[in-house]
């Protein structure tokens, strides 16, 4: 009797065993987890209406297995950290994680911090963060009370992009997405170059309406993050939109070495007094905020005044490995200048610069402290 109840145990076991090796394997976690980083100053509203239209479409099919998180910052005293999830029935909601009282959105300590926490509370095998609010590329706040890198909390603070660059950790996400005007600089890009893998920006003013979300979340969360659906989205949208102005464009970061090598070269080759002397009225403006001491000028036409027919092709060259994708509307908006009409986009090279100019000592000064500067006009 003890030998037959052995060797059906031996059996058992042997039988449980080959049916726990066939069985698959657990899944390991969610695909990405994304971040969205809202400043709401004054465009709380549009914000809100923001957050609505990812809450429509954040089912668990259309987040394919991630996270959605938000950080919303109501103001320079108040802010609050949720998760988007679908609930039982289905319908996605809102669910509050914690809530922040007298930290500054834009100190760079309290972006880190929020960050390590999202990480810590949804590891995933890739992240994204959205930063939503103003913009003004690089340009530094406080030399007008127009200008702001990112964010604006009441007209009292604003990130300058080297203290955004410090907020944020080197090497951690596949993707930025920035809903704010004119941070498709190649400034600010390649300040942000060790980042993230690609940077999704305008070169110009975005509308307050923002991203069309609805559109664009579940192509954040497709397995492979689908960037040139998002930069399409947006442009169809804005095409057909009210206010028909915007642009929009993909960088690829790891490319952007290449390009400041051959574009100090250019800048080598033409020297200061031909840069000092480009004529910026005939080059095409993207950005040019009411009051600014400067207009951003389309990186790609800048370059062709200053480079020889060899040295553009090969620019041409690097810059399409860097911006994978570009879309734009045939007038964008520009505050300082054009008015609700707009004005007409004949080169778009899917991202601005600031070329030197003699008379605004300041600014270059404050430029030269840009890696962008020390790349490509020191080296």
């Amino acid at each position: 009797m003890k030998i037959r109840y052995f060797l059906f145990l031996l059996l058992f076991l042997i039988l449980f065993g080959s049916c726990n090796q066939d069985d698959p394997k657990p899944e390991t976690g969610p695909t990405r987890t994304v971040l969205v980083y809202m400043v709401a100053s004054n465009l709380g509203d549009y914000l809100n209406a923001n957050v609505e239209d990812m809450i429509e479409v954040a089912n668990s099919q259309n987040l394919n297995g991630g996270n959605l998180v938000v950080y919303y910052s109501k103001n320079k005293n108040e802010a609050e950290l949720f998760e988007i999830k679908e609930t039982g029935d289905g319908v996605a909601t809102r669910y509050h994680i914690r809530d922040y009282i007298n930290e500054s959105a834009l100190s760079p300590d309290v972006m880190r911090g929020v960050i390590n926490e999202v990480v810590s509370r949804y590891p995933a095998d890739s992240y994204g963060m959205i930063l939503s609010s103003h913009g003004s590329a690089w340009m530094p706040f406080g030399y007008h009370n127009m200008l702001r890198s990112f964010g604006d909390e009441d007209r009292t603070r604003a990130m300058e992009i080297y203290e955004l660059a410090e907020a944020l950790p080197d090497n951690l996400f596949e993707f930025l997405l920035f809903d704010a005007c004119s941070m498709g600089s190649i400034e600010c890009v390649y300040e942000l170059r060790n980042k993230a893998d690609y940077i999704v920006s305008s070169a110009s003013e975005t509308m307050a309406k923002g991203f069309p979300y609805k559109e664009i979340l579940p192509l954040l969360f497709k397995e492979r993050a689908n960037l040139k659906g998002v930069a399409e989205s947006f442009y169809h949208f804005y095409q057909n939109y009210t206010y028909p102005f915007g642009n929009i464009s993909v960088v690829k970061t790891d490319e952007l070495a290449e390009l400041a090598g051959i574009v100090s070269e250019i800048l080598k080759t033409a020297g200061e007094e031909e840069m000092f002397s480009l004529p910026l009225n005939e080059i095409q403006t993207l950005t040019y905020l009411s009051g600014a001491p400067t207009r951003l000028y389309d990186f790609g036409d800048v370059l062709e005044h200053l480079a020889t027919a060899d040295q553009f092709s090969r620019f041409k060259i690097s810059l399409d490995k860097v911006v994978s994708c570009a879309y734009f509307t045939d007038r964008i908006y520009c505050q300082g200048v054009g008015g609700n009409s707009g004005i007409p986009v004949t080169k778009f090279s899917g991202l601005s610069v600031y070329p030197l100019q003699r008379n605004l000592t300041e600014m270059n000064n404050w430029y030269a402290q840009l890696d962008w500067y020390n790349a490509v006009y020191k080296n």
